[in-house]
């Protein structure tokens, strides 16, 4: 049970995070609220386009069937992110967004020594490659949906980009949202994922609410809970918890199973999966009128990590330890004034 909640939920936070981007892109008219301008007052903004840095230094992981863990120096992500609008009438809206991601293991001692799928880790790079369709259409003043469709590949591939099916996961996804007031709003929402891991239905619900000149929340449950402060028009900060998750295809380098004694190897394709609840503090601080800054500490508490060898048809438990995580992020956020806000 615990292990189908993680997996349901791995997918559900990239594609909220995005969902909401495409939501706080309002639509409006001249003169007066005739659709449904869908975001609260002094919410967090929204990103069009964005290059994020993240980190998780000093955990440690155990390899399959090792009695001792392995420590990792540090994994490290670098992601890039571009939101475009290409119709942005009164009752309709439509992005094609694109995001490139590059992360690596920097392990420190790996037990065995021969763990083929640690020395994989630690050399390899894994990408994301994708890209999302965002609709927004207002129902009314009050009722809004929104609809994203996406495919992403994940794996170590060696080029920059692959489309190779083993590595892919498509999303379909859909929101009906209630706006009743400008400091409150919420809905509802289902997704389906088919991936190379599994494929899921999972539904989900989102509110947002700000309580006065300086706090508010967040959320979208089940993955992402936030209280917000905000200082003033330019500086805010959120607290709580997110999760967050990797997956990726993978080619291991294995000994090839044949009686002879010799020292050629061949590839063994892996999945792997890594996740944790994060609980985070979140600084938002406007830089210029169309620039942000974005720093992030907390600590990452495992959830659900493992590997899966697809030829010997197993699984097993990586069992990461908790460790402190960090992001510095710069974007870019349309100004308010132009959002009709």
């Amino acid at each position: 049970m615990r292990s189908a909640l993680t997996i349901s939920i791995s997918f559900l936070c990239p594609f909220f995070l995005c969902a909401q981007v495409s939501i706080n892109n309002n639509l409006t008219t001249e003169s007066s609220p005739f659709v449904c301008q869908p975001g609260v007052v002094n919410k967090s903004p929204g990103k069009g386009a964005d290059i994020t840095y993240s980190f998780n230094p000093d955990f440690q992981m155990r390899s399959p069937d090792a009695e001792n863990t392995s420590k990792v120096r540090r994994s490290e992500r670098f992601d890039a992110k571009l939101k475009i609008p290409l119709v942005a009438k009164e009752k309709f809206k439509f992005m094609v967004g694109f995001r490139y991601t590059l992360e690596r293991y920097h392990f420190k001692s790996i037990v065995p020594e021969n763990s083929p799928l640690f020395e994989r880790l630690n050399e390899a790079n894994l990408k994301t490659t994708g890209i999302a369709a965002y609709f927004v259409a207002p129902i009314n003043h009050k009722y809004y949906t929104s609809f994203r469709l996406g495919a992403s590949w994940q794996g170590d591939y060696s080029k920059f980009i692959s489309i190779d099916n083993r590595y892919a996961v498509y999303s379909v996804a859909g929101v009906f949202g209630f706006k009743k007031r400008d400091d409150l709003e919420y809905g509802a929402g289902l997704l389906l994922n088919k991936g190379f891991r599994n494929t899921s239905v999972v539904p989900f619900g989102f509110l947002n609410r700000t309580f006065n000149e300086h706090w508010g929340v967040e959320l979208t449950i089940p993955s992402s809970l936030k209280v917000r402060y905000n200082f003033n028009p330019k500086n805010l900060m959120l607290f709580g918890t997110e999760f967050s998750s990797q997956t990726y295809a993978m080619n291991v380098k294995e000994p090839v199973n044949n009686p002879f004694p010799n020292n050629s190897l061949e590839k063994a394709p892996y999945h792997y999966h890594r996740s944790s609840i994060d609980l985070i503090t979140t600084y938002y601080r406007q830089l210029t009128s169309w620039t942000w800054l974005q720093l992030k500490s907390g600590y990452a508490f495992n959830l659900n990590s493992e590997a899966r060898d697809l030829p010997e048809n197993q699984t097993y438990d990586l069992d990461p330890s908790g460790g402190w995580l960090g992001m510095v992020s710069f974007f870019v956020s349309p100004p308010k004034s132009m959002l009709g806000r």
